[in-house]
């Protein structure tokens, strides 16, 4: 047992003394001197890291929604009016996606983080020009069908480059990215050329359907620790690359 004059020194010695190591991922230590501290000032700090899931599969599957919504408005079977179309575009390919994007990057996912914020951007941009072409004029709607043809021939830039990353990952990313390429491309023949929907239409459904099947995939694959419903390995590792040289 130790005084009360004790203890203070203790707690003292305890404020002054330099520590050897301070790593905020792991215990901090005292110095290799041996101190008789009382019990209650034995205190490990630690830092505890923060631990969320992987949000691919709410991202994919809201992509998946969406591509099926807006197909079946190109094939007929549903009504044609964007402005309909647009609050289920701007809140499940829009804000869902901007979520997923954020939590990835809080996860350190550098391609989920950059394909889920680009897309949520591109979806929201895509609701708010329906928006704005269904309250404006005639003329707006020419020039709003130009202008989201430009940025979306810029996307099948930015999605090329999305197809290359996507070998290093699973064969089902990989043609989910290169059916969006498709989409992208029908897209913007048709709103600067005045093409038929229906080849859009034809692959927004082979997207919204790999979408769904990878979304499953990811779940039950997460919930049995394994891969138990196919996604395919790897096409091309990048990082052979790098190790080569």
């Amino acid at each position: 047992m130790t005084t009360s004059g004790e203890e203070d020194k203790l707690v003292q010695n305890a404020r002054t003394m330099e520590f050897q190591q301070l790593d905020l991922n792991s215990n901090v230590t005292f110095p290799s001197t041996k101190y008789d501290f009382p019990e209650e000032l034995n205190v490990k700090i630690t830092k505890k890291p923060i631990v969320v899931c992987d949000p691919s599969a709410i991202g994919v599957c809201t992509l998946g929604m969406v591509c099926l919504m807006i197909c079946m408005s190109s094939f007929g079977a549903t009504s044609t009016s964007v402005i309909l179309q647009a609050p289920w575009i701007i809140v499940l390919s829009g804000f869902l996606m901007l979520i997923a994007g954020i939590v990835d990057a809080f996860r350190r996912n550098i391609f989920g983080a950059v394909v889920f914020v680009m897309y949520a951007t591109f979806w929201l941009a895509i609701g708010g020009a329906q928006f704005a072409t269904h309250f404006g004029s005639e003329d707006d709607v020419e020039g709003g069908a130009q202008h989201s043809g430009a940025a979306v021939f810029g996307y099948i830039i930015f999605n090329f480059s999305c197809i290359l990353v996507s070998l290093s990952l699973n064969k089902i990313l990989f043609y989910i990215m290169v059916a969006i390429e498709f989409v992208l491309i029908f897209l913007t023949l048709e709103l600067l050329e005045g093409t038929a929907s229906w080849p859009t239409g034809l692959f927004l459904l082979i997207t919204s359907l790999l979408s769904f099947y990878y979304c499953f995939a990811n779940v039950i694959n997460h919930l049995a620790g394994g891969e138990l419903i196919w996604l395919g390995k790897p096409i091309f590792l990048w990082s052979s690359l790098v190790h080569k040289k």
